[in-house]
């Protein structure tokens, strides 16, 4: 059996992935947290050692933990909380071992280790091999304020908690990329999942030989018995050489040689045939080096630059004269394709839109019933958008770098923009290289980056103008 760890900072799509796992045959997950809390529960082991450490305080009168008082006290104090660990750390330890026992025993193949504190806590020792799914930090606290509904401040202070997604990256044998559709993220565990189970069925080949290697040797140890030889039969016997070996060789005939210029041409011709050969094998191993990077780096970009509700986009984009790749370009900074987004400011959706916005777009679409509930449907959302940045679009000549501002910061600071010599000539296009720094010259640039990439990816059929294009590569 082997143990293998799986671990990733918070928000990074751990649990996801190892709710996947839980549905593998041959693969058992011991989930340190269902272990905390099974120490922790009526009856536990942990509870008289916690009532010791910490009083009657922290515990209801029917006896039962009260979790809530026990984490204001320990996430005040540095000290209890220190204690705490303490305390539990050798609890946790020794119920983890009986568990990854009691699998091993139960014949499981792969057996996983849901640790979040992995390394933190020193688990990843008795691991055969680590799994950590990694998250960029950017992309990690838009996750998590979507996810909690919190501020940034908060979201940067519950990641630097704990290890970095980089550095549990780094101390990991393999890293899962959560950067793009989950969807992607899951489709590329089974490959891992079967490698390990092979790892798995070598290892224990390697034990059965062992053991039969074992067996056959402790059969096969007989006594040896003692070397005789004619002089221990009699001992004052002389051994006389044989007539042959008392002869004479007749000395052998002079041998033809080459000449040495003929010598000294086939070893410079050999020397010749052996560099160009490594040559050849160096230039052979660098080319596939090449194609593996070029290739690892395709993949990455494709993560990187998921595209989801593919044929929704394309056909809201046609209805409204939209190049889909700018569409997904906005889709892929609003919500990385997660259509039940939600900002902490009320925006909802694939496209993030704001309650009076789509309100307001769907007085212009004239749709009936509408209700702001429908923003979590990708097509509604998508139409909404579409209509929004049509209409954007139309007040700024179609400039991308116009229409990305506007959706981030609204029109209203575009056309004070545009009316500003600093950072437009002529009131019409908005150069992204003279916009003062900021989110909204960040958020800009990273759309405009993306457009370009969507377009190269996915929607080469679908002509961009060749102004827009100036645009994309300025």
């Amino acid at each position: 059996m082997r143990v293998i760890g799986l671990t990733g900072s918070i928000a990074c799509g751990k649990s996801a992935v190892s709710a996947w796992l839980q549905k593998q045959d041959g693969c058992q997950i011991i989930d340190g947290d269902l272990l905390a809390r099974e120490l922790t529960a009526p009856g536990g082991v942990a509870l008289p050692l916690i009532r010791q450490a910490f009083g009657s305080s922290v515990f209801y009168a029917d006896g039962s933990l009260n979790r809530r008082q026990l984490g204001s006290l320990i996430f005040s104090e540095g000290a209890a909380r220190e204690n705490l660990d303490q305390l539990m750390a050798p609890l946790l330890q020794k119920l983890t071992r009986e568990r990854i026992e009691q699998a091993r025993e139960n014949g499981i193949t792969l057996c996983f280790l849901d640790f979040p504190l992995l390394f933190e806590k020193g688990y990843d020792a008795i691991c055969d091999t680590v799994w950590c799914v990694y998250l960029p930090k950017e992309i990690q606290m838009q996750r998590l304020m979507a996810r909690d509904q919190i501020s940034s401040s908060e979201a940067l202070q519950r990641i630097n908690a704990v290890f970095s997604s980089e550095e549990k990256a780094a101390r990991s044998q393999v890293v899962i990329d959560n950067s793009g559709a989950l969807s992607y993220t899951l489709s590329t565990l089974p490959p891992l999942l079967e490698e390990e189970r092979q790892r798995a069925q070598a290892s224990r080949r390697r034990r059965s030989s062992r053991l039969e290697d074992n067996e056959a040797s402790s059969l096969s140890r007989a006594p040896v018995p003692p070397l005789v030889t004619p002089l221990q039969e009699s001992p004052g016997a002389i051994m006389e050489r044989p007539v042959a070996a008392r002869q004479r060789r007749s000395p052998q005939k002079a041998r033809w040689s080459l000449p040495a210029w003929l010598i000294g041409l086939l070893t410079g011709f050999a020397f010749l045939c052996l560099a160009c050969f490594t040559a050849q094998t160096l230039m052979q191993a660098y080319l596939t080096r090449q194609a593996e990077k070029h290739l690892a780096e395709e993949r990455a970009i494709h993560a990187n630059y998921p595209l989801e509700y593919r044929q929704m986009i394309i056909s809201a984009a046609e209805e409204f004269n939209l190049n889909p790749a700018f569409v997904s370009a906005i889709i892929r900074n609003e919500s990385s394709f997660q259509p039940r987004a939600e900002s902490n400011v009320g925006a909802r959706g694939l496209m993030q839109l704001m309650p009076d916005t789509a309100e307001w777009i769907a007085g212009k679409m004239k749709v009936n019933g509408y209700a702001f509930d429908r923003m979590y449907d990708p097509e509604s959302n998508i139409r909404f958008g579409c209509w929004y940045l049509q209409y954007l679009s139309t007040l700024f000549h179609g400039d991308p770098v116009c229409v990305s501002c506007a959706y981030h910061a609204g029109q209203g600071q575009v056309t004070a923009w545009l009316s500003d010599s600093r950072f437009s000539d002529d009131g019409v296009p908005l150069s992204l290289q003279r916009l003062s720094d900021g989110p909204t010259k960040t958020y800009a640039g990273r759309v405009i980056r993306a457009y370009g990439i969507y377009q190269a990816l996915y929607f080469e059929d679908h002509p961009v103008d060749p102004d827009i294009a100036d645009a994309l590569y300025q």
